[in-house]
């Protein structure tokens, strides 16, 4: 059994990774070093949030458009006429819609055709019980 122990002891031994080079960890740290001392590269957005000038167009297009806003919200306040009537009141019918749209009060009475409430089951044969009786209400089973 301890044979076995070191034979695999020996095989994963060759699976290790292998030791870092001499002065890999300074050679990193150095250049981690200068990569700080760096500054960093300015991106499109930081140039363009530190330009006076495009704050400045930014501030007066913003402006220029809430003025707009306010302007336009004040004439549109001062033409409004008469109200239109709802497009349905204009309408002539001649009851072909109202045929057709109405429709007819239900029956609290009606039971489905075949199934498990009419008493019938779904292949039609009649039920072996009779017919079930008649409630009204939520039914106790679940």
């Amino acid at each position: 059994m301890r044979d076995d122990a070191d034979k695999v002891e020996e095989l994963l031994s060759m699976l290790r990774p292998p030791e870092p080079a001499g002065g890999l960890e300074t050679r990193v740290l150095r250049g981690a070093r200068e990569a700080l001392a760096r500054e960093a590269g300015r991106d499109i957005w930081t140039r363009i949030w530190e330009s006076r000038p495009l704050r400045v167009a930014w501030g007066i297009s913003v402006s220029v458009l809430v003025i707009c806003n306010v302007a336009l919200g004040g004439l549109r306040a001062g033409r409004r006429g008469p109200a239109m009537p709802p497009a349905g009141s204009t309408r002539e019918g001649n009851g072909e819609l109202t045929a057709i749209a109405v429709q007819p009060p239900l029956d609290e009475d009606a039971r489905p055709l075949i199934g498990r409430a009419s008493g019938l089951p779904a292949s039609g044969a009649p039920p072996a019980g009779g017919a079930p009786a008649k409630t009204r209400g939520k039914e106790n089973a679940s």
